[in-house]
């Protein structure tokens, strides 16, 4: 499915999500500090102090996100990363969130006696409801638009679910009489607390670092780019992230030597990529003209095998590949349909021996009228007869460039 790229969407639908985790977390912390002084719950007072943490955080996501798409002659490439130095500082504050469990939880000497136990529940169960729903859908929402400030907000979220989940634990095991549930339950979370810091960590450290961007997204670009018929090789493919956006650089070989005619495929490669591969920022691509070596050649031939002078008895193709000294023999393919003498007949034809990356088309005749010779011409393919199979290699350099013909008047 192809997606295109809305800019200014986007980066309304961010600063959005990010204000609302604003005022959840806001909402939070002043839930749980209220009902954790009337209550008499310490821990859960803790955890309000936390969750005002958790606000700081998510302002400095709210202003990530808006200073990274202002644009500045001193920054040519935008100011993208600020997302994911916003994304590296949510990872410290996911670890500071961890120590703060360890110390709430483990390192507490005493605990406060719960004088309002429905109270304190309620708030800690809206508060684990609330993170529980939101980071989910932050994260979804952040994995959508390609955020990586908005992921490690979601993250930073889900682990205030699970101090809230602590805090839970802890007053139901010492209403019970088990504070060593309280320990043992808190020694898990903080694995995953800081775990996912860990993550977020990391993947803001490549970015800013210029590390390159997933091979499976390398790999789509690439087929994309080599699926057009004038692309001769795609000699190398880099790309690197910047916030939630992608720069890639292409070094191709294109099959023609025209210098407006390349700067028209180039043209249409980036068009082609931008619409299927979303969140592209700039692709940069340099080419060359084809290079001396290995070419394929395609002979068009009747049903015994004879080359074809007469569009109506062409039945085959066969290909080879001749490097100066070695011939091979590549394949054959079969005409689905016979060539006519009609107008754009033979289009589809020509295209499939550009897709082949065929240099020449050897044929008994030449029976290509000026509609058809265009086609040959835009995809930089040449012609040439040949009498028979046995003198192939010699045939070979009997091909011209199908303009050559055209403007001989052929």
């Amino acid at each position: 499915m192809e997606k295109v790229l809305d800019r200014e969407r986007l980066v309304s639908e961010k600063k959005k999500i990010a204000l609302m985790s604003i005022l959840l977390n806001f909402f939070l912390s002043v839930t749980k500090i209220t009902a954790g002084i009337i209550g008499g719950s310490s821990s859960l007072v803790a955890d309000g102090i936390h969750s005002l943490a958790d606000l700081a955080g998510a302002v400095s996501v709210y202003v990530g996100i808006v200073i990274a798409n202002f644009k500045s002659d001193k920054f040519p490439y935008g100011l993208y990363k600020v997302e994911n130095l916003v994304a590296l500082i949510s990872a410290f504050a996911i670890f500071f969130a961890g120590f703060e469990i360890v110390k709430e939880v483990l390192l507490e000497g005493k605990v406060r006696h719960v004088e309002n136990l429905s109270l304190v529940l309620f708030a800690v169960v809206l508060t684990i409801v609330l993170t529980f729903l939101f980071s989910r859908w932050e994260r979804k929402k952040g994995e959508e638009l390609n955020s990586p400030s908005l992921i490690a907000d979601a993250q930073h979220i889900k682990t205030d679910m699970f101090s809230s989940v602590i805090v839970l634990v802890g007053i139901l095991g010492n209403y019970f009489g088990f504070p060593i549930i309280e320990k043992v339950a808190v020694l898990f979370i903080v694995a995953l607390v800081f775990h996912a810091g860990l993550e977020i960590a990391l993947d803001a450290l490549k970015v800013l670092l210029d590390a390159t961007i997933d091979k499976e997204t390398l790999d789509e670009v690439k087929e994309i780019v080599q699926s057009h018929p004038l692309v001769g090789e795609v000699k190398s493919i880099t790309g690197r992230s910047s916030g939630g956006y992608k720069f890639i650089e292409l070094e191709l070989i294109l099959k023609t030597d025209n210098f407006e005619k390349a700067h028209e495929i180039v043209h249409q490669i980036e068009e082609e990529v931008k619409r299927k591969v979303p969140f592209i920022e700039r692709l940069l691509v340099h080419f060359e003209p084809p290079q001396e070596g290995e070419k394929i050649f395609a002979v068009l031939l009747t049903d015994d095998g004879k080359p074809c002078k007469d569009p109506l008895k062409c039945r085959k193709v066969e290909l080879y590949s001749y490097d100066g000294k070695d011939l091979k023999k590549l394949g054959s393919l079969t005409l689905e349909k016979p060539l006519t003498l009609e107008r754009g007949s033979c289009a589809n034809f020509v295209e499939n021996l550009a897709c082949k990356k065929v240099k020449c088309l050897l044929l008994g005749k030449n029976f290509f009228g000026k509609g058809a010779l265009y086609v040959i011409a835009y995809y930089n393919i040449e012609l040439g007869e040949i009498d028979n199979l046995q003198n192939l290699e010699n045939s070979l350099k009997t091909c011209i460039p199908a303009e050559e013909i055209l403007k001989n008047g052929c």
